[in-house]
């Protein structure tokens, strides 16, 4: 008999399911779990990464053919990649264009599309090098040349969005002013250059994106590279959470930015991987990394939506090709936060 340990609506699998489940060759086409654990096939799903991060090419390359390639060997059907931010670091222009066009190529091996929302390392270039006027990513620039990629049609555009039938998704992106005078990192306002000083009405803007989300009128997730209030790393800026209260139909939240096993930046919850957003008790899961220089492995996950407000998150651990742990939520649409 498998043992299932049900938390307080969450299901969270055993050590000894997941080492039976690790020994299977062959996926469930419609599901990842059997219908004794999540009880209903899934509808949509998605694959998710961040922060492949690396200032070298060939560490670049090595770390995601070791996910790409782990990933397509489990031969998972999937909607939609979400790929949430830091795909390139650092400030040199020839790597960067390398380490882009590596990504475009081995990523156009999976059979999907991808929608890419921008994280801080992306304007690495753009902090350091650029001049007045100019805004340099080497990484957005390459991905708008294909069709398989999918980014916020304005640099300036905070959010988009895509509909898939009964629900949408949501991606927060970092973004600038066109003309290059301002940016937003960590969660921050940044003036390029530092000392040239410039307003823009971030609130307003916030007001914006909540107000497409409850536009949306639908289940919906979120994608983003930082987490809200409750998250890891959510001590940095607080533009992201000027977005706060999020509407009912929201469902869960995905980010990046803090590398799983890397104590340096991550802090005392260095290892956490699931946490709460702070007064919704709405879900938030840090899916980073997707290298194993930083982080202790290259890691992403799966998101499977089972309709309303139930899903699964299994996370893989693509350097020992092994499923870490899965997530599920399986009761009804949440309250609004108190006000």
């Amino acid at each position: 008999m498998r043992r299932v340990v049900l938390i307080l609506g969450t299901r969270i699998l055993s050590s000894q399911f997941l080492a039976e489940w690790n020994t299977l060759s062959i996926m469930k086409p419609k599901n990842l779990w059997n219908d004794e654990i999540c009880g209903r096939e899934a509808v949509r799903r998605f694959w998710l990464f961040s922060d492949l991060q690396q200032s070298d090419p060939r560490q670049a390359e090595r770390c995601m053919h070791v996910g790409v390639d782990d990933f397509l060997a489990l031969d998972i059907p999937i909607d939609a990649v979400c790929y949430l931010g830091d795909s390139t670091e650092g400030s040199k222009l020839a790597h960067l264009e390398e380490m882009a066009e590596m990504q475009v190529k081995v990523l156009s091996r999976v059979d999907a599309p991808i929608y890419y929302a921008l994280g801080n390392h992306e304007f690495d270039y753009h902090r350091n090098k650029d001049g007045p006027g100019k805004l340099t990513i080497p990484m957005r620039d390459r991905a708008l040349r294909e069709k398989q990629w999918h980014l916020a049609p304005a640099i300036s555009d905070w959010s988009f969005s895509a509909d898939f039938g009964d629900m949408s998704i949501v991606l927060l992106t970092d973004h600038a002013d066109p003309a290059g005078r301002w940016c937003t990192t960590h969660s921050y306002h940044h003036d390029v250059p530092p000392d040239v000083h410039t307003e823009h009405d971030h609130a307003a803007d916030a007001v914006t994106v909540r107000e497409r989300m409850e536009a949306i009128g639908k289940p919906f997730f979120t994608f983003s590279h930082y987490s809200f209030r409750g998250g890891n790393r959510d001590d940095e800026g607080d533009l992201q959470d000027k977005i706060l209260p999020l509407p009912p139909e929201h469902v869960a939240h995905f980010y990046g930015h803090s590398h799983i096993g890397d104590h340096a930046w991550g802090g005392k919850n260095y290892l956490r991987q699931i946490s709460t957003i702070n007064e919704t008790g709405t879900t938030q899961f840090d899916i980073a990394s997707f290298e194993d220089v930083r982080g202790t492995a290259v890691r992403s996950a799966i998101l499977e939506w089972y309709g309303g407000h139930a899903f699964g998150v299994f996370f893989r651990d693509h350097s020992r090709h092994l499923w870490e742990k899965a997530h599920f939520e399986i009761e009804g649409r949440r309250k609004p936060a108190p006000k």
